[in-house]
């Protein structure tokens, strides 16, 4: 059944270009490290150097390999961007689900949290957490991040969930005494599957985005090396006036071509699934 569903995606030449840019960060970000074994952190006497032999991407003010940064720093944005999606995406569907389920007074609770996260400006929130926070791992501004994606689709499956709902086989389901959580698993949750896993991949893009955002601003992770942080070494010593191209082009192309690839995903799955806007 999986592989009769995701047939018509492998059809599509948008979605194999844009799975294909994915799969090359991702298994760089991965297997990268261990194929060049280049400590990113290792100092040394060439300042700034322009790609050569040595250092296919040259080096930082502090003679760091900028290669073996970007495939470190490839790691730990696809990371947090994991992370970020799936806190989303598990309070977005505790919380859609049982506002669909329960509704009445549990329903408008639910639904007057989701749309005081909505309204707030999440960024804002993020920084002023993040600006407390003395030591940011990954996993805390993953977390900082994770916490204010959710709203729009827990919204959402809330509304696909509540038409389900009134379906003969959930009344049946009913009737045959299903607790609500097993109802939930067993009868609502597959029905969105498709939907969750497209609201996945774009909340991993704006994990990804989130903490690019986040280091730009000197508010990133405290610990190891991600993409933004990159970004934000090559501002903070001037590497962009200087024309240090090397030092700022590869984390930028590396967070445009992740993020544009995801979503090319994204829409193509939705132009697949979604009857709407399926090609004639």
């Amino acid at each position: 059944m999986l592989l009769t569903m995701i047939r018509p995606l492998f059809k599509n030449k948008k979605f194999i270009i844009g799975i294909t840019i994915f799969l090359f960060f991702l298994l760089s970000g991965i297997l990268g490290p261990y194929f060049y074994k280049v400590d990113p952190t290792h100092m040394s006497w060439d300042f700034e150097q322009s790609p050569s032999a040595n250092h296919p991407l040259g080096t930082d003010t502090y003679g760091r390999d900028i290669l073996a940064q970007l495939l470190h720093g490839i790691r730990s944005s696809l990371y947090v961007g994991f992370l970020a999606a799936i806190i989303s995406l598990v309070i977005g569907s505790i919380i859609g689900s049982l506002a669909a389920v329960k509704r009445g007074i549990i329903d408008d609770i639910l639904m007057a949290i989701t749309n005081i996260v909505l309204t707030t400006p999440s960024i804002l929130i993020a920084i002023l957490i993040a600006s407390y926070l003395r030591v940011r791992s990954l996993e805390v501004v993953a977390v900082i991040l994770g916490l204010f994606q959710w709203p729009w689709y827990a919204r959402a499956i809330r509304a696909q969930l509540m038409s389900v709902m009134s379906r003969e086989y959930v009344y049946l389901s009913r009737i045959a005494g299903y607790s609500d959580l097993r109802l939930v698993v067993e009868d609502l949750l597959p029905t969105i599957a498709t939907y969750a896993f497209m609201s996945f991949v774009l909340f991993i893009n704006g994990g990804i985005m989130g903490e690019a955002g986040l280091s730009l601003i000197g508010l990133g992770p405290t610990q190891g090396i991600s993409l933004g942080l990159m970004l934000q070494w090559s501002v903070l010593m001037d590497g962009i006036r200087r024309g240090l191209w090397w030092w700022f082009v590869p984390p930028g192309i590396a967070i445009v071509a992740v993020t544009a690839s995801l979503m090319v995903i994204s829409t193509t799955m939705d132009e697949v699934f979604n009857p709407r806007l399926r090609e004639e």
